[in-house]
C-alpha cells in the first residue's frame, strides 16, 4: 500500500529541526495545519537510512526550489481572478431554463 502526500505551500510553511524530548529529533515540514514529520526509526540502521534520506530530500528539495524561482521569474502573469471573470455574470431569467445560465457580456 502506499500513501501519497500532497502539499501545495502556503506563505508561511517551512521546516525546521526539533527535539520533542532529549535525545531526540524529527524534521519537520508545513504548518500548523499540515504537517510532515520526519523520525529516526528505532532500528539498527536507522540512523544511517535516515541520514541518508534527510540529505536526498535536501538535494531534490533544493533542485525543486530553483526550479521554482526560475518558473517564477520567467512567467508572465494573467489579469487577477476577479477581472478575468467580470465579464461572465448569471442570468436568472434566460427563456426555456429554470435554473439560469451564464452568459458573457
Amino acid at each position: 500500500m502506499s500513501i501519497h502526500v500532497v502539499i501545495q505551500p502556503l506563505a508561511g510553511y517551512g521546516a525546521e529541526v526539533v527535539s520533542p524530548s532529549p535525545g531526540v529529533r524529527q524534521l519537520v515540514a508545513g504548518s500548523e495545519g499540515a504537517t510532515l514529520l520526519v523520525q529516526v526509526p528505532a532500528r539498527i540502521g536507522g540512523l544511517s537510512d535516515t541520514a541518508r534520506f534527510a540529505r536526498s530530500l535536501a538535494a531534490a528539495a533544493s533542485e525543486f526550489g530553483e526550479w521554482c524561482e526560475t518558473q517564477n521569474r520567467s512567467r508572465s502573469y494573467s489579469l487577477p481572478m476577479t477581472e478575468q471573470w467580470s465579464r461572465i455574470r448569471l442570468d436568472p431569467s434566460a427563456p426555456g431554463d429554470d435554473t439560469g445560465s451564464s452568459a458573457v457580456e
